[in-house]
């Protein structure tokens, strides 16, 4: 194999979690926008944020889960263990989407948009997201 199809084969996967992640982040940004209006009431000043991030998570993971499983990384690992470990860094990608969000918009007092602050979050926890499941999930 040529050094460049080594290389496009290689970064293959890459641009698959790359589709895989846009998709999956279109079904986040729009149940969380739909969320975080019947949530305020319900859960108040700003946590609201966290619960409408959470809902909005879970179902956007699961159809991300699957996408990466059998599309992305081909996977052959158990479920058993790769939706677990899946999970785990899930939950804490969340903490910390929900925390940064919930910081950014208490920093401005005018009321920055909830999903002015989620989308610039997201993106920088995407990268860190992609080195941890090639290396520890998939």
């Amino acid at each position: 194999m040529s050094h460049s199809s080594q290389s496009t084969a290689q970064g293959q996967p890459f641009w698959r979690f790359l589709v895989s992640s846009m998709s999956s982040s279109v079904v986040d940004l729009a149940a969380f926008a739909l969320l975080c209006v019947p949530f305020q009431p319900l859960f108040g000043d700003r946590m609201y944020i966290l619960a409408a991030t959470i809902a909005a998570r879970v179902l956007s993971s699961l159809c991300n889960y699957l996408l990466n499983y059998f599309l992305v990384f081909h996977s052959h690992a158990t479920h058993t263990r790769s939706a677990t470990l899946y999970t785990t860094i899930t939950v804490l990608k969340t903490l910390a989407s929900a925390l940064l969000v919930s910081l950014l918009v208490g920093l401005f007092p005018a009321g920055m948009p909830e999903l002015a602050a989620k989308i610039p979050v997201d993106c920088l926890l995407f990268f860190l997201n992609y080195l941890l499941q090639k290396k520890f999930v998939y």
